[in-house]
């Protein structure tokens, strides 16, 4: 077998990388190690972070190449990597245009501001999310593609966007409510009955149908349960692959370059001792297909893993639950129930708050691992629980007393009931949530300040006064989801240049060899400037790799 491009790994950089170096004429192959596509893109948010982007700009919002530089330097200090953060800067606006132009993905923008508040150059509208995609358009393809978090949507097999949420949280308003919840289940009933799943797709599984889509147009090849195995190189240049497909070994020669996109090393425990030694739990949410292959061929053929960053994992609250078929559910909580009014965040050794609910995922992981704060319980009161839902526990009409009674959530009568049931003194929980509410009926919060920004104020409840952040626990049950400090992936990776090429033990580039996503170490060194900052920059430096190897003579 030969091909001008091998690409490992088939999530969003993997595909947008095989898009571009397809339509330049080059015959690509995709090694895919598990049976399905899309690898963590496909489960995840789907959100990137692009500065300076034409789809903000024709909403209004102000921004160019210089105000991203002054935030990024302002964020990451001696972090800043100038040669890389130009080519990202200068690059992804680009990206974007053509991922929006010629591919089947597409973003839309939304008013979600940068997530290191006070800086020189903070803007909001860098981040992006993709648009709703009807999976009906993979054919038969549907069924290869990586489903998303059951417990993210309805009924285990609807996809709810982040848009849908205000139609089907308020679904008895209005009749225009009414009627756009009543497609969306006339919808996904339909899907069920064809497919097994529902095919109107959202989030990463939105992004990846549609460059799947593109990239099968395209003319790329990809080989599912094929997991690359070692490079091969030739006088110093990476000139093959060796994958393991149906039960033989298979040699794939390499006339232009491979590009290592496997996703990093969440699920594999040996590289999370050694790169996130101090996480405090192993709860990853990366698929089993993660498990560091790309870090250790790109380190074999020459190549250096960087882990000195700022942090080493993009940090999440997570609570889990066993399904039915004794699966474990892990469940990362991004919007809602912390950042809403009618809950807070203790810590489940004191009963104590420690930080602002409703800011960003990495805040609260840096904050937790900061106190050695090894569990938490997100505390909501009935009036919340059944508006805003509490984990896996969607708000009314669905009921919390399955999740109560299978000890996903615990219930108490008076919070002194709930605290001996989770283990707290009575008198510190009592205090702990008296001076919360004495504070938070008026809309305040000097504590922590939640609400007083735009970043925990934006993701609030705009119809509640005066604070959308904040609001008191005062009607009984009250209900107790315990939470630990999870994360979404694992940042350290090979070290590459400005063209995403990877770079041997002297800063060389390695020929042939190319890295991008998690398999390439933090663009910007562990920080995180912003939603979509992993996503982004993976698909922008896979559109830089691919560029650099079609130009290549």
């Amino acid at each position: 077998m030969q091909a001008d491009v091998v690409i490992v790994g088939s999530g969003a950089a993997g595909l947008t990388a095989a898009i571009l170096a397809a339509r330049s004429g080059l015959s690509v192959l995709v090694l895919e190690s598990t049976s399905v596509i899309g690898g963590t893109s496909a489960i995840a948010g789907g959100g990137i972070w692009i500065p300076n982007n034409h789809l903000a700009a024709a909403t209004g919002v102000e921004d160019s190449k210089a105000m991203a530089e002054a935030y990024l330097r302002a964020v990451l200090g001696n972090r800043y990597d100038a040669a890389k953060i130009d080519a990202f800067l200068e690059n992804a606006p680009d990206m974007l245009r053509y991922v929006q132009d010629a591919t089947d993905a597409k973003f839309m923008p939304v008013a979600v501001g940068d997530y290191v508040l006070g800086m020189p150059g903070w803007t909001a509208g860098r981040t992006l999310i993709p648009c709703p995609y009807d999976g009906n358009r993979l054919g038969s393809l549907l069924k290869k593609l990586r489903s998303p978090i059951p417990e993210m949507g309805l009924f285990s097999a609807m996809q709810v966007t982040f848009l849908d949420l205000g139609i089907l949280r308020h679904w008895n308003r209005s009749a225009s409510n009414f009627i756009g919840t009543a497609s969306l289940l006339a919808r996904y009933a339909w899907d069920k009955l064809r497919h097994g799943k529902g095919a109107r797709l959202g989030n990463g599984n939105a992004l990846v149908a549609g460059l799947l889509r593109s990239a099968i147009d395209s003319g790329v090849e990809i080989w599912t349960d094929a997991p690359a195995q070692e490079l091969i190189k030739d006088q110093g240049r990476v000139t093959g692959v060796v994958c393991f497909r149906e039960n033989r070994r298979e040699i794939i020669i390499v006339s232009r370059a491979v590009i290592l996109a496997t996703g990093g090393c969440g699920a594999n425990p040996e590289m999370r001792r050694r790169y996130i030694p101090d996480t405090i739990s192993d709860l990853s949410l990366q698929p089993e297909g993660c498990t560091g292959g790309g870090l250790t061929m790109g380190e074999a053929a020459g190549g250096r893993i960087e882990h000195d960053n700022e942090d080493n994992g993009i940090w999440v609250p997570v609570s889990v639950s066993q399904r039915k078929d004794g699966s474990i559910a892990k469940l990362p909580s991004l919007i809602l129930e912390r950042h809403c009014p009618g809950s807070i965040m203790v810590d489940a050794a004191t009963g104590r708050r420690f930080v602002n609910e409703g800011l960003s995922y990495q805040h609260f992981g840096r904050t937790a691992i900061k106190h050695d704060i090894r569990k938490a319980y997100i505390l909501s009161d009935a009036p919340a629980v059944r508006k805003y839902g509490l984990g896996m526990v969607k708000p009314a009409p669905f009921s919390v007393r399955p999740w109560v009674e299978k000890g996903y959530v615990i219930e108490g009568d008076t919070v002194s009931d709930l605290a001996s049931k989770i283990g707290l003194d009575a008198s510190i929980l009592n205090k702990t949530i008296a001076d919360f509410n004495r504070h938070a009926v008026n809309g305040e919060d000097p504590e922590f300040q939640r609400g007083q920004d735009s970043i925990s104020a934006g993701a609030g409840d705009p119809e509640h006064k005066p604070n959308p952040a904040l609001g008191p626990l005062k009607t009984g049950p009250f209900y107790a989801l315990p939470i630990v400090p999870g994360d979404l992936s694992i940042f350290a990776g090979l070290e590459t240049d400005a063209h995403a090429r990877v770079t041997d033990r002297t800063g060389n580039p390695i020929p042939g060899l190319y890295a991008v996503g998690l398999d390439s170490n933090s663009l910007f060194r562990g920080c995180y400037p912003g939603a979509g900052a992993s996503i982004g920059p993976a698909m922008t430096f896979a559109y830089i790799a691919a560029r650099d190897i079609a130009a290549a003579a």
